[in-house]
């Protein structure tokens, strides 16, 4: 774990996003609506609930590296979802409400049984970090493609003092979740192994995309984004990460594009870019 470690303390030592010196100068706020509007509700409402997923239901025994990541990880989303949430309605966007959101059901039961049992804990353990590696490309390469339309449109402000400082938070987050997943993988027996790959090929969904209510909003991101080229940018990116912890392909199976497609198929935009293929 002493990689973990230095990743962990690169994820503190980053600087932070403070949101009074944001630059929320918006050049053509009606451009930015109508280009970004799926991108940014879909952002807004996965930073914001991940930021409240209560990671303690998930897994009530944690390390103490990974107790300081969840802090450091913690105050980072929320601080996202509060700029992002302000910059839509600076052009004129609802904010996705998110009172009363709760964690997921599934997470306490879950925890229980990474309470009753320090094997299956390392199995879950694995398994949150490898789903976070992926999670955390996962956003960072949307803000990459958000990021590069708005300094196409001119709007410089946002690009300088907002959408950098999300793509190096992300990346830096990948790089901890990355790095203690390998660690942690190297101390698993063989049924431990087989046990992670298994639960990760039958759940692994994108960040804000496990419920079928949620997949649309998914789906018209990627259409939005990386209408021309979702494989390159977002299936085989993410689905490297997961051979790379968890072995080779055919042990994890093709995961990220079965995935993808099922929110692609949710929507009606969706559909039609799979139409073209």
């Amino acid at each position: 774990m002493v990689l973990a470690a230095d990743r962990l303390e690169f994820v503190e030592r980053k600087p932070p996003l403070v949101f009074d010196e944001i630059d929320f100068t918006v050049v053509n706020p009606e451009r930015l609506a109508t280009r970004l509007a799926d991108p940014l509700e879909y952002a807004q409402r996965v930073e914001h609930l991940v930021g409240v997923t209560q990671m303690e239901t998930l897994m009530p025994r944690r390390s103490d590296e990974v107790e300081r990541f969840l802090v450091q990880w913690t105050d980072d989303e929320l601080g996202h979802a509060r700029a992002l949430g302000h910059l839509m309605e600076l052009v004129g966007l609802q904010p996705v409400p998110l009172d009363g959101v709760v964690p997921p059901s599934q997470n306490a039961k879950i925890g229980a049984l990474g309470r009753a049992s320090k094997r299956l804990h390392e199995v879950i353990e694995v398994i949150w970090a490898t789903s976070g590696a992926m999670n955390e490309h996962l956003a960072m390469t949307a803000y990459h493609r958000i990021d590069a339309i708005l300094q196409a449109d001119g709007e410089q402000a946002l690009h300088e003092t907002l959408f950098r400082r999300l793509r190096a938070h992300e990346s830096a987050h990948k790089s901890f979740y990355a790095t203690y997943a390998a660690a942690r993988w190297a101390t698993l027996r063989g049924w431990q192994r087989r046990l992670a790959r298994a639960t990760l090929r039958r759940t692994w969904a994108p960040v804000g995309a496990t419920e079928a209510v949620d997949r649309p909003a998914f789906a018209r991101t990627v259409v939005a984004l990386s209408a021309d080229d979702w494989r390159e940018t977002l299936v085989d990116p993410l689905q490297s990460i997961a051979e790379r912890i968890m072995g080779a392909a055919g042990e994890v199976g093709p995961i990220v594009e079965r995935a993808v497609v099922l929110t692609l198929e949710s929507d009606p935009a969706g559909e039609e870019l799979l139409q073209r293929l």
